[in-house]
């Protein structure tokens, strides 16, 4: 069934759908919310016609058979709609109530249910967690610190662990238990669990330290994680179509199957992959479930009763540093935009969840093929414009690039300053951020920007003489932009990189 509206909740909890054909009071028919499927775009736009597709367009341009969407406003789901079909060539369509593999949503739900035993005295969020574990331990030889780490601290990934994530296990794949998971041994395909930083001293994203506080709360409370989640999250937020099973049993029916890059089924037979790792990406559930889930999250901030207490909403939403996350969620923007997201991706599914704290709206997309990034980013954008929400905003490009010679200034390579300490770049650590970085043009004269000594190069986009965008960077919410300094007599000294709430600064060297 498709629906266009949904009604005012009755109750914190409660969710009243009404049906396409409804016909809404004129008050209520200011802002159509459906409206973002014939108005995606992307961030970026040249001078001119601005560019737009519909929602259909861009699914069969990414090769996405499917897509389910919940939209809130002022705290309440005002759209949740399926687009498209659970496997391309079938007839049967995607429901606000099709099960999708969440990803790395996952977090934000094993934050939550953390969050709601601490407050109720079940958990204590600084408590050591290695020593509250009755079933394992971490061995000292993968422990080179051997101080405390908390439940606070593996939350907001600043725990210092390793295992930034994990792959997915294909149909018939023997799966491994969680302290297989941990230990690197048996079917898991991952390293061992350790600790590479003093905690607090660095922010490092870690799913292994969630697996491990997965098998904290299963210690602690007594049961294994599933029923853990579905006693003490799912079952209160009457989120009936949400689980942790891995496998997921095929008996549950309309669930979206998997597709990989070119849009084709893969993880055949069965047509979904396993995600044994629950807290960190095993999540199954529906637009209509996580939706639920979003809004109860932004009412507690805004200090209504529901799941999590106001003080605890508010704990979870303030950023731990040196990260870019609060106690699961990843934060960003001031006033009217200040936002708690995260995205998803495992193998065949690609994942989005947003929550504007102080107005109250969101955003929940899922989807069932690899590309689906890409295909969000665009949808999000297309939301932002029809609800009125200031994000997202069109970035217009000037028409006037660059010369080559001026160009040819930046040319050269920029090393990480040393002199700006590591625990001031947020999320910007590891991976490129502690690379040199080259700047070359290339045979039309284009600036292109790579790793130093790497041999993939991605094009910038003048923004001023000096601040270029490089749009073959994706990034959950920021542009990235690259800014070089040109001093008095005319000489490039160094550049900085900024992502969103993060910026690193570079020395040519």
């Amino acid at each position: 069934m498709v629906f266009e509206w949904i009604a005012r909740r009755a109750g914190p909890l409660g969710l009243c759908l009404a049906v396409a054909s409804l016909t809404l009071p004129p008050a209520m028919a200011q802002v159509q919310p459906a409206g973002f499927a014939e108005a995606l775009r992307p961030r970026l736009q040249a001078g001119g016609q601005p560019v737009s597709w519909t929602l259909a367009e861009r699914m069969d341009h990414y090769g996405v058979p499917g897509l389910a969407i919940a939209i809130i406003e002022d705290g309440e789901i005002v759209y949740l709609q399926g687009h498209g079909v659970l496997q391309v060539g079938s007839p049967d369509p995607v429901t606000p109530n099709t099960l999708f593999s969440a990803g790395s949503v996952s977090k934000i739900a094993t934050s939550a249910l953390a969050l709601h035993l601490a407050a109720d005295g079940r958990l204590d969020l600084d408590a050591d967690v290695l020593s509250g574990l009755s079933t394992w331990s971490l061995p000292d030889s993968r422990d080179p610190f051997g101080s405390q780490v908390s439940l606070r601290a593996i939350l907001s990934h600043t725990a210092g662990f390793n295992l930034h994530g994990f792959e997915d296990y294909q149909p018939g794949a023997a799966l491994p238990s969680v302290t297989e998971t941990l230990d690197g041994t048996g079917p898991a395909q991952n390293d061992a669990l350790e600790r590479r930083f003093e905690p607090g001293s660095r922010y490092a994203y870690s799913g292994g330290g969630f697996t491990l506080a997965q098998l904290y709360l299963s210690d602690r409370s007594g049961l294994g994680f599933e029923a853990l989640a579905e006693a003490e999250l799912f079952t209160p937020l009457g989120m009936d179509r949400s689980t942790f099973a891995n496998p997921l049993p095929e008996t549950v029916g309309n669930i979206a199957r998997a597709h990989d890059r070119s849009g084709q089924p893969t993880a055949l037979p069965r047509g979904y992959e396993a995600m044994p790792e629950m807290a960190a990406s095993g999540l199954w559930t529906s637009a209509a479930d996580l939706g639920r889930l979003v809004a109860q999250l932004i009412g507690g901030y805004r200090g209504e009763p529901g799941y999590l207490s106001p003080d605890m909403a508010r704990a979870m939403m303030t950023r731990i540093a040196p990260g870019e996350h609060g106690l699961g969620p990843r934060l960003t923007g001031t006033g009217d935009s200040f936002i708690f997201h995260h995205g998803g991706a495992n193998d065949s599914y690609q994942t989005w969840i947003e929550g504007h704290l102080v107005t109250g709206d969101g955003l929940v997309i899922l989807t069932n093929g690899a590309q689906g990034r890409a295909l969000i980013n665009e949808v999000r954008n297309g939301v932002a414009d029809t609800m009125g929400w200031n994000l997202n905003r069109p970035v217009i490009l000037p028409e006037r690039q660059p010369t080559a010679s001026d160009l040819a200034g930046f040319v050269g390579t920029y090393s990480v300053d040393p002199s700006f300490p590591i625990d001031l770049r947020q999320q910007m650590v590891g991976w490129i951020f502690e690379s040199a970085l080259e700047f070359r043009l290339d045979d039309d004269s284009r600036l292109m920007a790579g790793r130093a000594g790497g041999d993939r190069f991605e094009p910038l986009i003048a923004l001023t003489p000096t601040r270029f965008v490089m749009p073959g960077f994706s990034q959950t919410v920021g542009i990235a932009e690259l800014e070089f300094h040109r001093n008095a007599l005319g000489e490039v000294t160094g550049m900085s990189f900024h992502l969103e709430n993060a910026t690193s600064h570079y020395r040519r060297g």
